[in-house]
């Protein structure tokens, strides 16, 4: 593995990818954002090398959206992201190709955008899921064996894959 010699890359690469799926969302359009703003930059110095990379990774990133995107779910909001995320890759790869900063800025202002709706998305889950956990960790107190309870106390529910635990809500990614 790439990150055996760095305990900080093992250690974030675990947590992300065992934890809540909205946070690996963040990560993923964080990432696009730093790609398209690195893009900008390296058109303005007019280092193709660095451009390269960077509209190859925003471009990556973008399909990663696409594919992960659960249209049954989802409905018309999977498939509207879906288009915007087909436009943001056509405008990323026209900057490269016509070696302009708009379509980069454009995308990246989107990509911003949508950031801070998942970053708070992911504040009001915390907070809904935390709530019931502090309230069934009071009552677990009151059981013989501290392992008897069940997994919501813990996960506010996430785990629990009963038709009662389920919501509507849906995440389309």
């Amino acid at each position: 593995m790439a990150y055996e010699n760095n305990p900080y890359e093992a250690y974030t690469t675990g947590s992300l990818f065992s934890g809540n799926p909205v946070n690996l969302v963040i990560a993923l359009y964080q990432g696009a954002v730093d790609a398209t703003q690195q893009a900008e930059r390296a058109l303005q110095a007019r280092d193709i090398p660095v451009r390269t990379k960077a509209i190859n990774k925003a471009t990556s990133i973008l399909s990663e959206l696409i594919c992960s995107l659960d249209y049954e779910r989802g409905g018309e909001i999977a498939q509207n992201l879906k288009r915007l995320y087909s436009y943001m890759q056509k405008q990323v790869l026209t900057a490269h190709m016509r070696q302009k900063a708009e379509p980069l800025a454009e995308v990246t202002k989107l990509l911003t955008t949508l950031l801070e709706g998942w970053r708070e998305a992911a504040k009001k889950e915390t907070v809904e899921s935390e709530m019931p956990a502090q309230a069934n960790a009071a009552s677990a107190r009151t059981t013989s064996a501290p392992w008897a309870h069940s997994t919501d106390s813990f996960y506010g529910g996430y785990m629990d894959d009963s038709a009662s635990a389920r919501t509507n809500t849906a995440y389309s990614f």
